[in-house]
């Protein structure tokens, strides 16, 4: 069975360097506690809001330094992941570079496991993103990437939807981070720039565009739910959510409309299989689909690998 994990990372997506110093290992935080638990702990209960922040910021960090392209070779193979969709963040992880490490993979043919491909992503504030845009599609990379807090952009911004309007002519996914999430000790105010209720406008803009919200808005689903009974071009991935969540998502959503990821590093593919699989127990055609064929529904038929 292919298991495609359509978001995962390599590269510093936080201070835009090189990982000179990149762990081999992850360090432990408390926030591991969120994987040890099916991601179950992954909503903090009221009063604990401000300590999870920065438990959050400390785990961010240390993960981030986990990212090089060897551990996510080790890592996914140890959870049987086939295939790894990078996801770049411009200006921080260049889409350059991550097709430089595909075409390594393609080169390396059917050994490679997992086999790598990547998404682009360009800076929305940079003059020249529409060419550079088109560069790297013309290189093969499989959908866009968007990320509004990283990149520190609203998805309301006009930007936005130029981008979108020049990607839309190539019929492939738009992949964008959604949920709240704290990556800086400072209070800036893009943390709010992931939440889902704000995408409204852009998916509404676009209803041939297929948008996978990336994350299925962390700890609040139920918008993302919502938005996919109104608009038959929103999908998710499933990474951070307990399985749980992944069921009512089948049911809230429909079963071709959720993807397997885990976001690499940011959290180990092993923890993310495992409750993909306890979503799916009983059911291998649902299995299938979320694992595998509902992400080449929208990317393409990917290349088998060795076993």
């Amino acid at each position: 069975m292919k298991i495609i994990d359509i978001h995962t990372h390599v590269g510093d997506l936080i201070y835009g360097q090189p990982l000179d110093e990149a762990y081999e290992e992850p360090v432990w935080t408390p926030a591991a506690l969120m994987e040890w638990s099916g991601f179950r702990a992954n909503q903090p209960p009221l009063g604990f809001r401000t300590l999870s922040r920065y438990l959050e910021i400390i785990h961010i960090h240390h993960r981030n330094n986990l990212g090089t392209e060897k551990n996510l070779r080790r890592f996914a193979a140890l959870a049987g992941v086939t295939h790894a969709v990078l996801q770049p963040i411009e200006p921080f992880r260049s889409t350059e570079d991550n097709l430089a490490l595909c075409r390594e993979s393609q080169a390396a043919g059917s050994q490679s496991r997992p086999r790598l491909f990547t998404f682009a992503s360009v800076n929305p504030r940079d003059p020249e993103r529409l060419q550079k845009l088109e560069r790297y599609l013309a290189q093969g990379c499989l959908g866009l990437k968007l990320h509004p807090i990283v990149q520190n952009l609203p998805l309301t911004d006009p930007a936005w939807f130029e981008l979108v309007e020049a990607f839309r002519p190539y019929r492939q996914p738009v992949l964008i981070h959604s949920g709240k999430a704290t990556y800086y000790i400072a209070h800036f105010q893009r943390t709010e720039y992931g939440d889902a209720r704000t995408y409204e406008k852009l998916i509404a803009a676009f209803p041939e565009q297929p948008f996978i919200l990336a994350h299925h808005n962390l700890g609040e689903p139920g918008v993302v739910w919502s938005l996919a009974k109104k608009y038959a071009n929103v999908y998710a991935d499933l990474s951070f959510q307990p399985a749980s969540v992944i069921r009512r998502a089948f049911s809230e959503m429909g079963e071709d409309r959720v993807l397997y990821a885990s976001d690499f590093p940011f959290t180990l593919p092993y923890y993310a299989v495992k409750v993909g699989m306890q979503a799916t127990k009983g059911n291998d055609k649902l299995r299938e689909k979320f694992f595998g064929q509902n992400a080449e529904a929208l990317i393409g038929k990917l290349p088998e690998v060795s076993p």
